[in-house]
């Protein structure tokens, strides 16, 4: 019983340190979409989060390489064009080579919610 609380201690700490080194995709003024670009090496992920309203429509996209795919932590894993309705809540997306590579891979994240 102790190993199972403190297994989730530990669980609980690591996705809260993890989401404080995420960026936030931040909407300009009135706007209702935002996108962030960057690279990623080989065997890390790079994360970002957004927040939403309950009964929202979120969309993700992502383009500039055919290796680069990003999970939603809790919600899916691997999409390049991803929709859902949302929460009122705050969402981790990471994205990551679909396979190691040995080089780095540009991306860019598009999202949107109406």
């Amino acid at each position: 019983m102790l190993r199972i609380v403190l297994a989730t201690l530990v669980a609980l700490w690591a996705t809260g340190a993890a989401a404080q080194s995420c960026s936030e995709i931040k909407f300009a003024r009135g706007a209702s979409s935002g996108a962030v670009s960057g690279v990623v090496a080989p065997g890390e992920s790079i994360c970002f989060l957004f927040g939403s309203g309950a009964g929202q429509t979120a969309r993700i996209r992502l383009s500039g390489s055919n290796n680069v795919c990003f999970g939603i932590d809790g919600i899916d894993d691997c999409q390049e064009d991803f929709s859902f309705r949302t929460q009122a809540a705050t969402y981790v997306i990471r994205v990551h080579q679909l396979f190691r590579s040995a080089r780095t891979e540009p991306f860019r994240l598009d999202l949107s919610i109406r």
